[in-house]
């Protein structure tokens, strides 16, 4: 890329880096105090007939149904994800927050939790008012595709025990998620480090959502997936390999077509044509998660780590709906 040449040549830029300004400052910031707010995580109404099931055995019918309802154990590792805890201390918080609040709510041990939270299914949940008329109207959204690596933990005593020496690598796992133009998450799945982005993207790409394009890297590029997304009326805005050649096929129109103009015009006029510049804005989002949720995983079950990157997702969701900063270039 031209820019990290000229960062490696020290060459100054040819024009002034633009600088830009928050417009809604004010309505930005009551959005930023909002989200320390626990009361907006909680559902109202009555909390111990959403959260416990206190018909769980019914005298006469084999089998003995779930105590603890799945809203609850969501609510539950929601505080874990977004305090950063260990598990014995949010279960602590959630036991006494019970008794301040006067509730009599029974709290799962921190055993107990962690069986239950990967044994759950969790959905991703749209907040935003008019992603939700968007949906609902059948109307197709733009998806922004990326991944990044997350750790979640660090092989420490049993590899001093069997080498004698510290470990220099930390487990990994790969992240992959896609979201829209207007930040809201639609998935966030985690995956192995051997599953390759190419390979994640069937799962990563929703299925009960219309889909007008997909922005994507180069990673996720392939004959077939472009030719595959164009038959099903999505555009694929993923650029080939700068080695990529016409192969004048059937079953390669798509393929040949993008190394064609990109061989003519130059991948910038692809870039600018097809929007591809939208991509940097999923690398905000990862950065933004980073930042403020933290880069790490704190389970280690794959189950569970499946389960925490959507509550992940739903804390995205939720902040966003809370309101997001409107940016505006300085003169």
């Amino acid at each position: 890329m031209p820019f990290k040449a000229r960062l490696k040549s020290g060459e100054e830029r040819k024009r002034r880096k633009p600088s830009y300004r928050v417009a809604n400052a004010s309505e930005y910031k009551k959005s930023l105090k909002n989200r320390g707010r626990i009361s907006l995580y909680f559902p109202s109404g009555d909390l111990r007939s959403q959260f416990i099931n206190d018909s769980s055995y019914v005298p006469g019918v084999s089998g003995r149904s779930a105590y603890y309802q799945p809203s609850y154990i969501q609510l539950i590792y929601t505080f874990y994800r977004l305090f950063g805890w260990g598990m014995r201390q949010i279960t602590g918080y959630m036991e006494d927050y019970w008794e301040r609040l006067q509730l009599d709510i029974p709290v799962p041990s921190f055993g107990h939790l962690s069986d239950l939270f990967s044994q759950q299914k969790v959905d991703i949940k749209q907040r935003c008012e008019r992603l939700a008329k968007q949906l609902a109207s059948g109307q197709p959204v733009n998806l922004i595709i990326d991944s990044t690596g997350v750790s979640f933990g660090r092989a420490s005593q049993w590899y001093e025990v069997k080498y004698g020496k510290k470990a220099s690598r930390v487990p990994w796992r790969k992240a992959h998620l896609a979201m829209d133009e207007l930040m809201n998450i639609h998935n966030l799945v985690i995956t192995d480090t051997e599953v390759s982005d190419h390979e994640a993207m069937d799962r990563v790409v929703p299925t009960d959502v219309a889909v007008d394009r997909i922005v994507a890297d180069g990673a996720y590029y392939s004959i077939e997936r472009v030719q595959d997304l164009n038959e099903r009326g999505i555009l694929p805005v993923i650029p080939p390999p700068a080695h990529a050649v016409v192969h004048d096929k059937e079953n390669t129109q798509v393929h040949d077509e993008l190394v064609r103009y990109i061989q003519d015009k130059g991948i910038y006029a692809f870039h600018k044509k097809y929007g591809y510049g939208v991509r940097s804005l999923v690398e905000s989002q990862i950065s933004r998660i980073k930042r403020c949720i933290g880069p790490n995983l704190l389970t280690q079950k794959i189950e569970s780590q499946e389960n925490e990157g959507v509550i992940i997702a739903n804390l995205i969701n939720h902040w966003n709906s809370l309101g997001r900063p409107v940016c505006v270039k300085n003169g």
